[in-house]
């Protein structure tokens, strides 16, 4: 199974370097210098060859992670295995992940754009409990299969500015804004037919609703656009933000502290096709770590991703 999800996001990105090129109209060239001379020096650059305010991008990845889930829970009078066992992503077989973000953007002026995007994060796996028993959010996993599904999403708003433009044509871009991450990690396996009353409903699944705390977290970002050629760029872009332990606002056990970060970086080759469509391919390293504690809980979930990424933009 983790085999064809694999294969699937493959094909995936694959599907989505395929279908861009006839997407656009070959035919179609970059305006010639001279044309571009009487710009803005916002529209040097990348956005010389991207006109139009209205801007949608689609993104496929496939990455190695590593990481840590830990989701530990204290009951009335305590209880065993409370803390809860520190689990590596690699130990509960999630080797490959894969993500698809999407994006829309709107340019107010030449320099100036509002951008909403929508990031879905594949996270799954399965592993075989050979040794000491699993104990995940107060319910314990003994030998045998166990599987593990810590899909999250990321919802995002921002708001970019062309801060510098140079006129060979390159460009520096910052971006703020506010992220919102949603995480229910679930394990599915084996349970003991008998165990210590845990507060908890005896069964072969539990999960742990992080979202449940979660918070928008501010986010800043910059990105640079550097010319090759005609039709080639070379883009880097680097953002992130956090909030350290803060009251969350929710009560389970008492207040529930919140700490999170999250950081994403990239780099790749982008090809112009017209006036009106980009193809970008490159890599790309995603950080996010969430940490929630009150007297009843503390949970913690850690993702480290290395991984290949394309992106087909349209601006029309």
């Amino acid at each position: 199974m983790e085999s064809l999800r694999t294969w699937s996001l493959v094909g995936l990105i694959a599907l989505i370097v395929t279908l861009a090129i006839p997407a656009v109209c070959p035919a179609q060239t970059l305006a010639p210098p001279a044309a571009a001379a009487g710009l803005d020096p916002a529209s040097v650059g990348t956005n010389t060859a991207l006109a139009g305010p209205w801007e949608f991008t689609v993104d496929g990845r496939i990455g190695v992670p590593t990481g840590r889930l830990r989701v530990g829970e204290s009951f009335a009078g305590g209880g065993a295995g409370a803390p809860g066992t520190l689990l590596g992503l690699r130990n509960l077989g999630i080797d490959v992940s894969g993500a698809l973000e999407g994006s829309v953007a709107f340019h107010v002026t030449p320099r100036d754009a509002v951008r909403a995007s929508f990031l879905y994060y594949f996270l799954r796996g399965s592993t075989t409990v050979t040794g000491p028993s699993v104990v995940y959010n107060g319910q314990e996993f003994i030998a045998g299969p166990l599987d593990t599904k810590s899909d999250l999403y990321r919802l995002s708003l921002a708001y970019e500015r062309t801060l510098f433009s140079w006129p060979s044509g390159d460009q520096l871009i910052g971006s703020v804004g506010l992220a919102y991450t949603y995480l229910n990690p679930k394990l599915t396996g084996n349970t003991p037919p008998t165990s210590a009353s845990s507060g908890e409903p005896h069964g072969s699944s539990n999960s742990e609703d992080f979202y449940r705390q979660e918070l928008p977290i501010p986010v800043l970002g910059l990105r640079w656009d550097h010319p090759l050629g005609r039709h080639w760029l070379l883009e880097a872009s680097v953002s992130g933000g956090g909030i350290p332990s803060v009251d969350s606002l929710r009560q389970e056990g008492g207040t529930v502290y919140l700490q999170q970060s999250q950081a994403d970086a990239s780099i790749g080759l982008v090809y112009t096709f017209g006036p009106h469509a980009q193809l970008e391919v490159g890599y790309h390293f995603t950080y996010f770590f969430q940490h929630e504690h009150s007297h009843e809980d503390n949970n913690l979930f850690e993702l480290i991703d290395n991984g290949a990424e394309a992106r087909f933009t349209l601006r029309f």
